[in-house]
């Protein structure tokens, strides 16, 4: 079986939805979507198809090292198009091999993957907002939410610039999440967003706010680039730190693993350089007993891709659902599978070959972003 070409498109999402095709000599296709962004699909057409045509698709990872180690392949958007492409093997592999990706990857552990609904934030920054949309993600069936904290206090800042919190913003802060526990009660989980933009100082105080709501983790405090700052407020907290969707590849991660610097790992499969890599960095992580926490800001289709590599790590702890995507109402009718794979507020791992899904051809037609054609 022989690689003849390499096909990718764009959907405009809530986010740029890239997506990459494989076509092999025996008519068997692979599916896989990038991380969003632009610049992706430049990346996946010029510099990583001449490195696969006439390869045989079933040699995923010796494919995967030889786009990763071009000199010219390191950079985030590089990684994002070469996991399109590794994800779209492995879709590949599994329906010619007949069998699911998670087979490939080891096995399962569980059929159903614990969700968050990311949900953003109230129409308003006011407790009373913020409480209403809790309850709408709890309506809809989700036993875990996470906010995002940044930005909800702006009015409130001393400095436009600095990394601080004002005491009236930790105030602010602390009775949105207050308002959040109170509208949810103590059986929903709840997790807080700070997108890296605090200085030590400011995110152990918000951490010792928000201590008492029970949250299951606290997301970026801290930029991640720099691990001994992660560690010093993971120790200063009872709250469990997640953190890592801005690293990429094992080698990102290892030192964050081997300081345990944080609680938690969030990887991004789509970002971090493929579904194999993300496996290894939970492999790793296992090795210390740390969760891993799947990061998703994907279409459905990358979002399976996660869901079989959190399938087949012994140490998942839970996986990212972009529920602030719902203003995208035909995200899941972009894909055809035997079964809704959203049931009771988990996702439900398909069972078919590869990822065991496919695009609806006709609805990604209709939501191309200007200037790209569907597979052309």
């Amino acid at each position: 079986m022989k690689i003849i070409d390499v096909k990718a498109t764009t959907l405009k999402g809530y986010k740029q939805w890239n997506y990459i095709q494989i076509e092999t000599d025996e008519g068997i296709t692979g599916l896989g979507e990038a991380h969003p962004g632009e610049g992706v699909i430049e990346v996946a057409l010029k510099q990583l198809k001449p490195l696969l045509l006439g390869k045989d698709p079933r040699d995923v990872e010796p494919l995967y090292h030889q786009m990763v180690n071009a000199p010219k392949n390191r950079s985030s958007i590089c990684l994002s198009a070469i996991g399109g492409v590794e994800t779209a093997l492995w879709d590949l592999t599994g329906k010619a091999l007949g069998v699911p990706v998670y087979r490939l990857l080891g096995g399962k552990y569980r059929d159903r993957i614990r969700l968050y609904a990311d949900v953003g934030w109230g129409k308003t920054h006011t407790p009373e907002a913020w409480a209403e949309r809790a309850r709408e993600g709890v309506a809809d069936g989700y036993q875990a939410l996470k906010f995002d904290i940044d930005g909800s206090a702006n009015e409130l800042r001393h400095d436009a610039v600095n990394r601080e919190l004002s005491t009236a913003e930790l105030a602010k802060m602390t009775a949105l999440v207050a308002a959040v526990r109170e509208a949810v009660g103590d059986a929903i989980d709840i997790c807080i967003d700070c997108h890296g933009i605090y200085s030590v100082h400011a995110a152990i105080l918000l951490a010792q706010r928000l201590e008492p709501f029970n949250l299951i983790f606290l997301e970026d405090p801290v930029p991640n680039e720099n691990v001994e700052a992660m560690a010093k407020v993971s120790a200063a907290t009872s709250i469990p730190i997640c953190t890592g969707e801005f690293l990429y590849r094992r080698d990102g991660f290892r030192e964050l693993i081997q300081e345990q610097a944080c609680g938690i790992l969030h990887v991004d499969v789509s970002g971090t350089g493929g579904m194999l890599e993300a496996k290894k960095i939970a492999d790793l992580a296992d090795l210390y007993y740390m969760p891993f926490a799947a990061h998703n800001i994907t279409s459905p289709v990358g979002m399976t891709a996660a869901a079989h590599v959190c399938a087949a790590v012994r140490n998942l702890y839970i996986m990212e659902l972009p529920y602030h995507a719902d203003q995208v109402s035909w995200r899941w009718d972009l894909v055809q599978s035997e079964a809704p794979l959203i049931q009771g507020g988990e996702f439900v791992l398909p069972e078919a070959p590869g990822l065991g899904i496919e695009l609806n051809a006709d609805v990604a037609r209709a939501h191309l972003m200007p200037g790209h054609d569907y597979f052309g």
